[in-house]
This record gives structure tokens, C-alpha cells and sequence, in this order.
């Protein structure tokens, strides 16, 4: 049995022909927009992990990264004759690219059975109906490709279909025998201790057999070659005088030509935030020790000096979190969570996570406005937002409160303004500057109750083409102009809501200067600042 698991594009057909890598191609630009950074698929390295550990093996092709043409995805296909295909779809975008991929894979190989995972299986009947797709899995993959390998051995081309087994296989979608959608329920995982952490020279075999240059794989580690490199990862438009102090200036030297490496801690997220589109159920969190391993590999392999940490939910396990933090500072590790809960962490544990090389933490928050967190169904107040953000001052690791989103159902210009007031304090707190980030627009993806909220309403329609439609659209529409893409789901209207976007700005900057003029009693010191 061949097994090919392949990465999958995302975004609009037209765009995703120029490869990411090398990284002088992020430097093109596509209709306005720079190109994508390389970003290595994780899911298929684990699944790869798993299935070797039980007797397979497999290949993986990173198309997402080398983005071939139709003409070399054909050579490549009939150089590997796969009999069984894996595609992670991590996005809703990568609809257009599944679509592609799989009308070239079965006008090849007739008989081979096309598996889709990732985000896109919220999905699953267009998939299933408008692509070549024969299964999807839902959630967590690893365990039901397995047992589709061993149902695959007993059933080699995809004619040969035995709904009654695929049944007793949890996480899977197909179309059944009288033309409906089956979904066996959600798919089993593996416990903390059974996650396999990738194996990244499988994928540098990959990319030498498919891009012809396993060197590649250095194009997925941050390349720290002097200090505004390092500044720049740190975000560095919004450092101001203070955060930067002695010690961390010798760390940020100490990490010069080195390198950093995103990377796991746990899996999951304990939040069902509604405009959240959720593959994994529950919260799984590695241990340390597995960690440790897989790091100082890292290191070793790859003089890797720094990490991100991209869990949803760091902090969430707080006796493992303290472990990794001990582990960053065994081995002289600088490290920032990217994914962080603002009721995860407390003023003690933000001074422990300092003392153990944490240079800075990004917090979901997503509004200012407490209405419009509890439609989220944030779980969170605005107060316990501003004490994290105000723990971080106290403690001196550096942070941004921006990255907020507009357009909620519920959201209205008075919650525009709060938000925008509430993170402008924010801002002043820290001793940032008034140039507040720019304001996204909420999409509804597939699977959340937000695209659920937007087909009752009538925004989104219900049949086949019309969720297909939608699917395309969400690739192609208002990538130059979002609000072109935007699905009204306020009472207002849409020329109000194309207002918010500056009206968050103007209304951040008059909170910003009203409270430098409640602040100081001097006007010279007003001025001053001003």
C-alpha cells in the first residue's frame, strides 16, 4: 500500500501557484497583498508518526509550501502512484485546492482512495458531493486513518466500499448507500501521553523527493541574523522605553544567529468561543518530559535558541505550564505563548514565567465591549482582561492588547466605541502609542455557531451550491477590500458597519488623548505627550 499525505493550500486558485519557499518568493505580491508564510503541516507529520509507529509508512508531499503547477502535481502523482491519498485541509480557504487536487488525483489513479482531513471537514457534505473526496475524518486524525488503513487493505480501491465497517470507524463522513451524509461521531484520540511530536527529517525527505531540496526544511525556523530580526519577532513597533532593560537585552544577544521554532505544548482548547471553529475536542496537554526531548532535538539539529508556542490555551494546565518554563530555562530558551487565556494567568505566574525566559505573551482578546464577549460567550469580563494586561506591566513582559474584532450580531457603534476606548486604555497603560492595530471583520466558518446563527437568518443558504458558493467565496471575496467579503450580521447597515472600521480608530485616539489631559494637570505636559 502507497500512502501519500499532502499538505493543501488555501486561499483563491490563482494565488497559490507561486511557492512559499524558498522565502524570496514571500517577497512577490498578489493582487496587493504579500505572500503567505510557510507554515509546516504539523497534522500529517503526526499522522505520519502514528501510522509508522503501527507498521505503515507513507510519504509527504508539502504542496502547500511548494505550491506546483498542475503539470508537476501530475509527474509527481505518477511517479508515487499512491493507493491511498491523505489531504490535510487545515482551512475553509483550502476548498478551491481540494477541489483541484482531488479531480487530478482520481483522473489518474481511478482506484485510489482520497481521504480529506482538517478545519475544511466542517464541511463535509460539500466536500463529499463536489469534490473527488471519498472520506473525510473529522477531528483528531491519527487513530481513524489508521484503522482506514487497515479497513483500505481489506478494500484496495475506493469502488469497494463496506458501509457497514466504515460505521464501527469513529470521526469519519462519507456518503452512504442510500446518498446521505453518515457522520460516525467524533473521533477517538490519543491520551497526553500517546501525542507523537513530528519527526522533521521525515519531512525534509519529503521535501527532497517533491521540491527536490531537502534544505528547505531550514525555511520553516525564524532566522534571527541580528538585532532588529529580533526585535521584529518580538514585535517591536510596540516596545517603548522600560520594556526593553538590561537583562533582556543581554538575552535578545545571547540568541543572535540563532534560530526560533514554533511548537506545541498541548493540544485543545478549553473555550467554545462562537465564532471559533473547533476540529479537537477537549484539552490534551504533553508531557514535559516528551517536550524537553523534542526541544533540545531542536537545538541540537538545528541551533534553535527561542520558541513560540502556539497552543490556544497555554496556561490552562497550570502545573505542566510551570514545567515548561522550568525546561526554557534548563536549557536557555527564550519563549513566548501566542495563544493565552487572560484568566489563565495571575500576577505570580507571569513573574514565574519571566524568571524562566517568557519575553513576552499575546492574549485572546477580541473586544472591548463585555456584550459583545458574552455573545462570543468569551467567559471573560473586560476587568479580568485589564488586570492581565495590567499584570504584564507590573511584571515587565511585553505585550499587545490589540488584534480586535467588529461586526458580531449584537455589535453596534456604542460597542465599537467601547472597544475601542477600552483597548486605547490598555494602550496607555502600557505606555504604547494611540496607532492602534486595525480592526478585523468576523467571518463565519464553517462548524461555528456563527455560520449556524448566519443560515437561520438567511445570510448563508442551506442547499449544496449555495454552502459550496459560500465556500468559494470566502476564498476569493474582499481580499483587497474585507468589507466587500463581509456578511452583514448587525442591524445595521453595511455602509454603517464599513464606518466602524475607521469610527474604532478615531474613537481609540480621542480615548487615548482624553486620558493624557485626565492624567496630567500641566498643559505643557499634555502638549508634551500629545
Amino acid at each position: 500500500m502507497k500512502i501519500l499525505l499532502c499538505s493543501v493550500p488555501d486561499g483563491p486558485l490563482e494565488n497559490t501557484l507561486q511557492p512559499l519557499i524558498p522565502r524570496v518568493n514571500r517577497e512577490l505580491i498578489y493582487k496587493g497583498y504579500q505572500s503567505k508564510a510557510s507554515v509546516m503541516s504539523v497534522g500529517i507529520l503526526r499522522i505520519l508518526s502514528w501510522i509508522e509507529k503501527n507498521g505503515y509508512s507513507g510519504d509527504i508531499y508539502d504542496i502547500n509550501n511548494l505550491r506546483p503547477s498542475d503539470e508537476v502535481l501530475i509527474k509527481n502523482f505518477k511517479r508515487t502512484k499512491p493507493t491511498v491519498v491523505g489531504l490535510s485541509a487545515t482551512l475553509s480557504w483550502c476548498y478551491p485546492n481540494v477541489k483541484r487536487i482531488t479531480k487530478i488525483l482520481r483522473k489518474l489513479f481511478p482506484d485510489t482512495w482520497i481521504v480529506v482531513g482538517g478545519h475544511l471537514t466542517a464541511s463535509s457534505n460539500v466536500v463529499l458531493r463536489k469534490t473527488e473526496t471519498d472520506i473525510c475524518i473529522v477531528g483528531d486524525g491519527e487513530i481513524p486513518f489508521l484503522k482506514l488503513l487497515d479497513y483500505f487493505k481489506l478494500h484496495p480501491t475506493h469502488s469497494q466500499i463496506d458501509y457497514a465497517e466504515l460505521c464501527q470507524i469513529k470521526g469519519l463522513a462519507f456518503v452512504d448507500k442510500i446518498n446521505k451524509l453518515k457522520v460516525t461521531g467524533n473521533a477517538e484520540q490519543l491520551s497526553a501521553s500517546e501525542m507523537p511530536y513530528p519527526n522533521l527529517e521525515r519531512y525534509r525527505l519529503g521535501l527532497q523527493k517533491f521540491g527536490k531540496n531537502g534544505e528547505l526544511i531550514h525555511e520553516f525556523f525564524e532566522h534571527i541574523k541580528n538585532f532588529s530580526d529580533l526585535l521584529e519577532k518580538f514585535d517591536s513597533k510596540h516596545l517603548v522605553q522600560g520594556q526593553l532593560n538590561s537583562e533582556r537585552l543581554k538575552f535578545y544577544k545571547k540568541i543572535t544567529n540563532k534560530k526560533f521554532m514554533s511548537v506545541f505544548s498541548s493540544r485543545g482548547c478549553v473555550s467554545r468561543c462562537t465564532f471559533c471553529q473547533r476540529a479537537q475536542k477537549g484539552y490534551r496537554a504533553y508531557a514535559a518530559n516528551d517536550f524537553e526531548t523534542y526541544i533540545t532535538e531542536l537545538k541540537e539539529k538545528y541551533n534553535v535558541g527561542g520558541f513560540i508556542l502556539k497552543d490556544e490555551n497555554f496556561g490552562s494546565n497550570k502545573k505542566q505550564s510551570y514545567e515548561i518554563a522550568r525546561i526554557m530555562k534548563k536549557h536557555d530558551f527564550f519563549w513566548l505563548p501566542e495563544g493565552v487565556r487572560c484568566r489563565s494567568v495571575n500576577y505570580e505566574d507571569l513573574k514565574f514565567y519571566k524568571d524562566h525566559n517568557m519575553v513576552s505573551i499575546k492574549f485572546g482578546i477580541e473586544s472591548g465591549s463585555q456584550k459583545i464577549l458574552d455573545i462570543m460567550e468569551k467567559k471573560s469580563t473586560v476587568e479580568d482582561i485589564y488586570n492581565a494586561i495590567s499584570n504584564c506591566k507590573k511584571v515587565g513582559i511585553i505585550t499587545s492588547p490589540d488584534a480586535i474584532m467588529i461586526g458580531m450580531p449584537g455589535e453596534t457603534r456604542e460597542t465599537v466605541i467601547e472597544s475601542a476606548t477600552f483597548i486605547a486604555s490598555l494602550r496607555y497603560l502600557l505606555g504604547m502609542d494611540w496607532n492602534i492595530a486595525n480592526s478585523f471583520l468576523a467571518i463565519a466558518l464553517p462548524g461555528t455557531p456563527l455560520y449556524e446563527y448566519c443560515q437561520q437568518i438567511g445570510l448563508i443558504g442551506e442547499t449544496l451550491d449555495e454552502e459550496e458558493d459560500y465556500l468559494i467565496r470566502l476564498c476569493e471575496g474582499g481580499l483587497n477590500t474585507p468589507i466587500l467579503g463581509y456578511l452583514n450580521k448587525t442591524e445595521s447597515s453595511i455602509k454603517e458597519v464599513n464606518y466602524w472600521l475607521y469610527l474604532f480608530h478615531y474613537a481609540g485616539l480621542k480615548a487615548y488623548i482624553d486620558l493624557i489631559i485626565k492624567n496630567n494637570k500641566s498643559i505643557k505636559n499634555m502638549l508634551l505627550q500629545i
